[in-house]
């Protein structure tokens, strides 16, 4: 193995470098992750607030990422992806720092806020290292990269939790301040950009690339009444809710339930292993049969998951993770990419559309933050943030059922 990484261009080996310097970070930044979801109860009760309101603080930190995205991937263009991500690994250094230096709800709103939200701007960064380093390869390397914050969570959260008498989330979080600094220094150390740009593998040097119609914008009204794009969007303002229960209140609807803590750790574990290769599985399949067939499967299983989950059996937390796991990474991409092609037949440009569509994802998921905290306030349970998903789960899976079967039918009547 040695010897074929040696026997690689200095350019690929480097590219092969830095990716492995991203997965390392991303892998460590999971830390902030599992502190923010498993002590939600020890940093309600050190602020003196409702965990309705570090939901709240949660919500916003989604929205102005959301809206950071696309500003960030616009100084990634102009200044390059180093100093995008320099920036970004500050600001979390920023985010953490501010709550350990002032212990209010006042720090942790502007924290874990603002300053958090903030970090956005480095979404797309992997995206544009991906194009400016590899040629081929390019949808692996960035599930791969996708991956980092997964493996994290599962491999440090049976640490962590093993070690919960030693360790705190104040200790936790200093971590998190110093890596982040680290990494600012790193990244200006070792990263740099590509000098031999490489160029899309199927494009044409001497072929001018399409401007986005100008039309789009008056259209959007009426292309989002096609069935198939109205399915999309309900599908996935539900991704989005379920992602942010799952990210922000999975750790603290087990607490409440009292779960056993080893089984809870394994859940932790199986959860991560499983949105990796449950991701690459679900991949496959929305490319052998019906992308809305496959979609409503996904839902179907969602439902079961939650099912499972609003039950609090011994075994619940086990086959949660096993069940919504093998289902969290295809419901974005799927979604996007029946909407996208729905948008090519009619030969509409899909760039708009696509960024709305990721509003409404992440929409979900700022309104899921706050309503499990609200929920766990009101009732000192998340039972009805459950069922709500379940309920949402349900429409989502009819919804693309019902496209697959009109699609089915015209198929059907064209032939016949």
């Amino acid at each position: 193995m040695r010897n074929r990484f040696l026997a690689l261009s200095p350019g690929t080996r480097y590219a092969w470098f830095l990716f492995v310097y991203f997965w390392i970070y991303g892998f460590i930044c999971s830390v902030n992750r599992f502190v923010q979801s498993y002590y939600q109860n020890d940093i309600s009760h050190y602020l003196s607030t409702g965990r309705s309101f570090l939901g709240t603080t949660w919500s916003v930190n989604i929205i102005i990422g959301a809206l950071c995205s696309p500003v960030g991937g616009y100084l990634a263009d102009q200044y390059g992806y180093r100093r995008v991500m320099m920036a970004s690994s500050l600001l979390t250094s920023a985010s953490v720092g501010t709550l350990l230096l002032f212990p209010s709800t006042t720090g942790y709103f502007i924290g874990f806020g603002l300053l958090a939200g903030l970090v956005g701007i480095a979404a797309s960064a992997n995206y544009v290292f991906v194009a400016d380093w590899f040629a081929s390869h390019r949808a692996k390397v960035l599930v791969l990269l996708n991956s980092s914050g997964s493996l994290g969570l599962a491999i440090l959260s049976p640490v962590f939790i093993m070690n919960e008498d030693r360790l705190g989330w104040r200790p936790l979080y200093g971590f998190s301040v110093a890596a982040g600094v680290i990494f600012c220094a790193l990244t200006f150390l070792v990263v740099r950009p590509n000098p031999n740009r490489l160029p899309e593998p199927s494009a044409v040097p001497s072929a001018p690339r399409p401007r986005p119609s100008l039309r789009s914008a008056a259209d959007l009204a009426r292309k989002l009444r096609d069935g198939r794009i109205i399915a999309v969007m309900a599908a996935l303002f539900t991704c989005g809710f379920s992602m942010g229960t799952v990210e922000m209140h999975l750790m603290a609807i087990y607490q409440v339930a009292g779960a056993d803590r080893m089984v809870f750790s394994s859940s932790l574990t199986l959860l991560g292993v499983l949105e990796l290769s449950g991701g690459i599985v679900f991949s496959f399949l929305l490319d052998r049969m019906r992308r809305e067939l496959a979609l409503a499967s996904l839902y179907a299983v969602r439902v079961v998951a939650f099912l499972i989950l609003f039950l609090h059996f011994p075994a619940s937390p086990l086959l949660f993770s096993l069940i919504f796991g093998a289902s969290y990474l295809g419901a974005l991409p799927g979604g996007i990419l029946l909407a996208n092609e729905a948008l090519e037949q009619q030969g509409i440009s899909t760039g708009l559309i696509t960024g709305f569509l990721i509003l409404i994802h992440q929409a979900g998921g700022a309104l899921s933050g706050v309503a499990g905290g609200l929920n766990y306030d009101w009732f000192h349970n998340y039972q009805l943030l459950i069922a709500f998903n379940i309920g949402l789960s349900m429409v989502s899976a009819a919804g693309y059922a019902a496209v697959y079967r009109r699609t089915l039918n015209k198929t059907e009547e064209r032939a016949a």
